[in-house]
């Protein structure tokens, strides 16, 4: 009975200590690999996205501010040919 008890320990020792030795390894091996500038191009990716989209925002809020002022000349505009064409209907009489 005590040999599956010191069997069992075995394995449960070896497997934990599988796992933390395997854990350190891949580290280890990633930190190996992963460039050293990766922080700095990640900062840079972060700094040209934010920058467009400022950009895109600008253009946005400009195409915008467009649109309103054509809204407001194309209701002048339909408003003057109204009043336009009341005169005249006064001038002939039918209106």
């Amino acid at each position: 009975m005590f040999t599956r008890t010191r069997w069992f320990a075995v394995g449960a020792a070896m497997g934990a200590s599988g796992t933390v030795v395997g854990y350190l390894r891949a580290r280890q091996i990633a930190r190996r690999h992963l460039p050293d500038s990766v922080q700095d191009a990640a900062a840079r990716a972060v700094q040209r996205t934010d920058v467009e989209v400022r950009e895109l925002a600008e253009r946005v809020s400009t195409t915008i501010d467009e649109w309103r002022i054509t809204a407001a000349d194309t209701r002048r505009t339909r408003r003057e040919a109204e009043q336009l064409l009341r005169r005249q209907l006064e001038r002939a009489g039918l209106y």
